[in-house]
C-alpha cells in the first residue's frame, strides 16, 4: 500500500488503555491562564519518567470556559490511575493554585467522579470552604492575594495513550519536515495532545534495556549512526537516514485513529519520504493495536 509513493507497513501501532482527566484552567486575563496551563504540562512527555503525558488541548469553535474567563483545556493521560492521582495534585497544587487569579474546573462530562478540589483545598489549613460558584460545586481556599477556586469533583476517563507512527526518511532534514507537516495536521484537532516538544520525536524508544534498571532505551536497531558491523540486528533499510515518530494520546479510539490518519497523509505530501511505520513491542508496552493500512481502508 502507497500514499503518494510513500510505502505504508503492514503494521500496527502499540498503545495502550490510558485513564485521563480533562481541566479548564482559567485566569483573569489570556496570561496568567497560559502560565498556568505550560506550567501544569511542563515535563510530561512520556510516562516513562514523566508520570503523566499531558498537553493543552485544540480549542473546537464552540470553546468556552464555565466562569467565561480566557483559559485552556489541559489533558493528562496516564498508565495507571493513581499516578494519575498524584499527577493531579502536583500539577493543581503546585500550579495552578499559586497563580494569581487561577481557577480550575472540570472539562469531563463522562467518567469516574474524584474529589481533587477537595483535596487541594487542605491548604487552606482549616479555613477552606465550599460555595457554588458559576453553576458548579466549588472548593474556595484562602490565599495571600485573594482565593482559589476549583471545581469539588473532577471526572476521570479511559482513553488511549502512545498510539504512533513512523516517518522513516532519507534524510533528517526532509524526515523532519515531513514531520512538522504531519503535526500542523493533528494539533488543531480536539480530544488529543502531542506530548513531546513540538509533537515529534527523534528518539524512539524500546521497552526495556540491557541496564536492568532501565524501563525503556533507544531503538539502536533504528538508529542511521550504529553501522550494522556493531549492531548485526540493525533493520534499517539502505537509503534511510533518519526516523522520527509521532506520538500522541486521546480520548477515544476513533479520534486517535482520525488524527494518526491525517498526519500521516500529511507526512507523505512531501517529498524525502521513503515510508510509515509504527512502534509495536508485542504486547509488551498496551493491548490497544491500530493498523495503519485499516486507516485508510
Amino acid at each position: 500500500m502507497e500514499i503518494n509513493g510513500v510505502s505504508i507497513d503492514d503494521v500496527s501501532a502499540e498503545g495502550f488503555r490510558s485513564p485521563f482527566a480533562r481541566l479548564y484552567f482559567t485566569g483573569r486575563n489570556g496570561k496568567w491562564a497560559r502560565e498556568a496551563s505550560v506550567k501544569a504540562v511542563g515535563c510530561a512527555t512520556s510516562i516513562i519518567g514523566c508520570g503523566v503525558e499531558a498537553g493543552i488541548e485544540a480549542r473546537g469553535e464552540n470553546f468556552k470556559t464555565p466562569d467565561a474567563r480566557p483559559g485552556d483545556a489541559l489533558l493528562f493521560f496516564a498508565k495507571r490511575r493513581e499516578k494519575l492521582e498524584k499527577e493531579l495534585i502536583k500539577r493543581v497544587g503546585q500550579v495552578a493554585l499559586p497563580t494569581p487569579t487561577v481557577m480550575v474546573f472540570n472539562c469531563l462530562d463522562e467518567g469516574d467522579p474524584w474529589e481533587l478540589g477537595k483535596k487541594i483545598a487542605l491548604f487552606g489549613n482549616g479555613f477552606e470552604h465550599e460555595e457554588k460558584r458559576h453553576g458548579r460545586d466549588c472548593v474556595v481556599v484562602p490565599i495571600t492575594s485573594g482565593e482559589f477556586v476549583m471545581e469539588k469533583s473532577i471526572r476521570i476517563g479511559e482513553g488511549i495513550g502512545g498510539a504512533n507512527f513512523w516517518i522513516y526518511a532519507s534524510s533528517q532534514k526532509s524526515g523532519l519536515k515531513a514531520a512538522e507537516k504531519a503535526v500542523s495536521a493533528i494539533e488543531p484537532l480536539a480530544g488529543l495532545v502531542l506530548p513531546f516538544a513540538g509533537g515529534v520525536v527523534a528518539s524512539a524508544s524500546r521497552v526495556g534495556s540491557r541496564y536492568s534498571f532501565l524501563k525503556a532505551s533507544t531503538q539502536e536497531d533504528y538508529c542511521p549512526t550504529i553501522d550494522v558491523k556493531k549492531n548485526p540486528g540493525r533493520k534499517l533499510e539502505k537509503g534511510i537516514e533518519a526516523v522520527f515518530e509521532i506520538v500522541l494520546n486521546a480520548v477515544s479510539l476513533e479520534v486517535a485513529r482520525t488524527a494518526m490518519k491525517a498526519g500521516i497523509e500529511a507526512a507523505c505530501s512531501g517529498g524525502g519520504v521513503v515510508k510509515i511505520g509504527a512502534a509495536n513491542f508485542d504486547g509488551a508496552l498496551g493491548d490497544i493495536h491500530i493498523p495503519l493500512r485499516e486507516l485508510f481502508s
